[in-house]
């Protein structure tokens, strides 16, 4: 199989409703901008933004123009409160890019976001997309970092890239 071909998906699904090994009870969501305050509401927690983040990254107009735009917004809730979220947007008709996403630090390590992926992956296999990627900085996110690796993805790129909190880091892209 050619390079950028490569397809692969997690088997399963969710009924929407997870338990998982600390049995609270996470409710996944997929949708679009109605759950939008909530999720950026989350990501600025996750990510604690400066200023400049927030107007370049985490803001209303941002996140609603990918989401609007072949975008989907899948979220997990606890007790009816958003705790994660991630967004994602088609760069072709056939790749879907994890654009951002985040998980509460308390809320942390029961599944929650790789239901959230799971969801998303079952969504793109339905509607015809066949590659699913990300952009990910091993130093600042080793969690996410070990995920796609767990899950398969393949690094093809990695780019050197100055970030303001940790300084100048390697930026690894999957597919």
């Amino acid at each position: 199989m050619a390079k950028g071909e490569k397809v692969f998906w997690y088997s399963g699904g969710m009924e929407n409703k997870v338990n998982n090994s600390k049995n609270v009870k996470v409710e996944i969501e997929i949708g679009g901008v109605e759950n939008l305050d909530d999720a950026l509401r989350v990501a600025r927690l996750v990510y604690n933004p400066n200023e400049e983040e927030i107007k370049k990254y985490h803001n209303k107009e941002n996140w609603r123009s990918k989401i609007e735009k072949d975008g989907i917004l899948v979220v997990g809730k606890v007790d009816g409160e958003i705790v994660g979220f991630l967004l994602a947007y088609k760069t072709t008709d056939e790749v879907m890019h994890v654009w951002n996403a985040g998980v509460l630090s308390e809320f942390r390590r029961l599944g929650i976001f790789s239901n959230m992926f799971e969801e998303l992956a079952v969504k793109c296999r339905q509607d015809g997309i066949k590659k699913i990627t990300l952009h990910t900085i091993e130093k600042s996110f080793p969690e996410m970092y070990k995920f796609v690796i767990n899950k398969g993805f393949v690094e093809y790129e990695k780019e050197w890239i100055e970030d303001d909190k940790v300084g100048k880091v390697e930026k690894s892209k999957f597919e």
